[in-house]
Parts: structure tokens; sequence; C-alpha cells
């Protein structure tokens, strides 16, 4: 029998039907050391936080809960599981109150995530490799996974998207670079505003301070700012909407700021770019209501937490290899036990936020 500590109180947090599902979705098939989907649910688990590898799994197994799996049988088993850990992430994380609905006035659209992660392997003082993923909010699924050196750069240009995609991403995309690709491809993009990125315009090609334009705001108010960037001397038309944080929120992002910046070594912090981050500033294609670009940028936020704890744990287990179904496995796999323990954290603790609706956006 495997014996994992406090399994009974991990099971609280699996969704309703859960061992049915391994068997619908061919995760499961009983056999000699696997009788049940909780034992299959637990080599999964065991291999995403204490298997350095498929061998070292198998050896932990032996150890920990007298299960005779060969590293062979150990990767089968978690290969054949991805589907069923994907279902597992998505019911955790909806049922945590991580996962948004999607709007009816989205359609056919879809909402893209864009992220990068620096990991570094056991042992390592330095990050090793950078994984890039696209992954497709509402949908659910992992669209794009790539890893490459820790030189290849955080950028939109290395992605293929549709006409129906909506991208979703942090300061780091929001290039004219970036920008350009998402408008060539004919996809919408929602970017975190990067003010060093490049100048804002008026139609005259007049420079435009953004902050004029948005100092009139009180707490959590929205506006539209219509303006252009240049391209070789062109004007190109960009939509940039921003909302005004409260006290809480800008003494918290103002310390953020600060703490960077001494800790990089870098010069002093400018008054505009302090200023600046008072407000959430988003640059967009969209042409919906500016409360509407702001659901769209909260549902990514809601999310945001399980994935900078799954960030957090990319660094156990082994790289994926290029088979896709291996990478679908270990992904959602990782993704899983992200929302797993944001959950118990959740349940186990006071929210580090008194009231939720004061910070309804990242700051």
């Amino acid at each position: 029998m495997v014996t994992i500590r406090y399994w009974e109180e991990i099971e609280k947090y699996l969704p309703e039907g859960w061992e049915a599902k391994s068997r619908e979705l061919g995760a499961f098939a009983r056999g000699r050391e696997i009788k049940t989907p909780s034992d299959l649910l637990m080599v999964n688990l065991l291999h995403m936080t204490a298997g350095e590898s498929y061998q070292a799994t198998s050896s932990m197994l032996r150890l920990t809960a007298g299960m005779s799996l060969n590293k062979n049988a150990v990767y089968e088993r978690i290969l054949k599981s991805g589907e069923w850990l994907q279902w597992l992430a998505r019911e955790v994380c909806v049922s945590s109150g991580y996962m948004a609905e999607k709007p009816e006035w989205l359609g056919e659209k879809r909402v893209m995530l864009v992220d990068a992660s620096d990991v570094a392997l056991k042992g390592s003082k330095t990050s090793d490799y950078r994984m890039h993923y696209v992954f497709d909010l509402f949908g659910f699924t992992c669209e794009t996974f790539e890893i490459t050196t820790i030189k290849e750069g955080e950028k939109l240009t290395r992605y293929s998207f549709s006409e129906n995609d909506i991208v979703v991403a942090d300061r780091i995309y929001g290039t004219i670079q970036g920008i350009e690709h998402m408008n060539q491809t004919r996809s919408d993009f929602v970017l975190r505003f990067k003010s060093k990125a490049f100048i804002l315009y008026d139609s005259n090609g007049e420079k435009i301070d953004l902050l004029e334009r948005i100092r009139h705001l009180k707490e959590w108010e929205s506006a539209d700012v219509d303006c252009y960037y240049k391209v070789n001397g062109q004007l190109r038309p960009i939509r940039i909407c921003a909302m005004k944080k409260n006290k809480r929120a800008i003494e918290q992002s103002r310390r953020r700021v600060e703490k960077k910046a001494s800790r990089k070594q870098e010069k002093e912090v400018t008054k505009e770019t302090l200023e600046l981050n008072e407000y959430i500033v988003l640059a967009t294609s969209l042409d919906y209501d500016c409360s509407q670009i702001f659901e769209l940028y909260r549902a990514r936020w809601q999310i945001e937490m399980v994935f900078y704890r799954l960030k957090s744990l990319f660094g156990f287990g082994d790289v994926p290899s290029k088979k896709p179904e291996s990478v679908k496995a270990w992904f959602f796999g990782k993704l899983f036990l992200a929302a797993l323990c944001e959950a118990i954290e959740k349940d186990s603790h006071f929210s580090p936020v008194a009231k939720t609706e004061e910070l309804p956006f990242p700051l």
C-alpha cells in the first residue's frame, strides 16, 4: 500500500470524480503495483516533487511506498497521465477561484498568456535554461512549450499567432518589435506598458506626456488614451488603458520598485517612473470597453498566483524530452501541483490581502 504523509489531507482538495476521470482519460490501468487511481496519482506527485529522474522516482517509490516499478514503467505511467493531470489542474484552479469564466463578449476569441521562466538545475548557482510557453487561458492548454539556452530572449516574435488570438503578457514583451509582430499576424494584444520601450505621439507627431493625460484619475478609475508610436518615421496607432491604484497598492508598488533598483545597483529611480507606477497601464489593439480590457488582464492575474508557484516548481524533475506527450504530462503535472499547493495554502492561512476588492489587479 502506498504511504505518503498527509495523503488524506491532499484528497480533500481533489475534484469530484477524479478517480473515474483517470479511467475515462486512459491514465489508469490496474497493475500489480498500481492498484488504484490514488496509487497512480502518488507516483506522479512523487516524481514532480522528489524524483530528479525517472530512475530516482523508481528508487523513491521503493523506499517510501514499497512499490517496485522500474524507470521505464514509471515513465510509461506518467506519460499516459498527461490529459488526466491537465484535467486535475484545471478543476483545482476552478474550484479554488484561480480560473475566471470566459466572458461571453469574447466569442470565439482565445486569450493566450505568454511567459517564460529561468530554471537552474539542482546544484547550479545560476540559471541553466529558459522555458518559453504560450498558455490558452480559457481552453486550459499549453499551445507552445520550448526550452532554450538562457541567452534566448523573451519576445513575442518567437511565436506564431492567429487573428483569433488575444495575447496577454507582461512588460518585458511590450516592445515595438513585438507589437509589430502582432500587427503582422493580425492578432490582438493586451500588454503591460513598458515606458522605456518606445515614445508615444499624438496624431500630429508631437510627443505625448502620458502622465499629464492620466493624472486626473481617482482610485481604481480608468481612462483611454488614443495615441501613436513610430516605425521608420511612420505613425502607427496604439491604445493605452490606464487605471489609478489605491494608496495601499501604490505604496507596495513604490517599495517594490525601489527594492529592485537597490538590488540591481541601478540608478536612482526617477520621479516619473515612481509616479507611473501609481497606475496600471496597458497597451492594446482591442476596441473593447476599457473595463473589458482590464477584465481580461484581471483574468490573467487570477491564475498568475498559480503560475508563480509553477515557476518555483520547474526546477524539480527531469527536463522534458521533445516527445509531445512527455512534455504535456510534465507541464500539467507541475501545474496541477502548483494549483494544489495554492489551494492548500489559501485554505490554511488568512489571505495576505484583507479585502480582495481593494487589490483587483496586480501591482
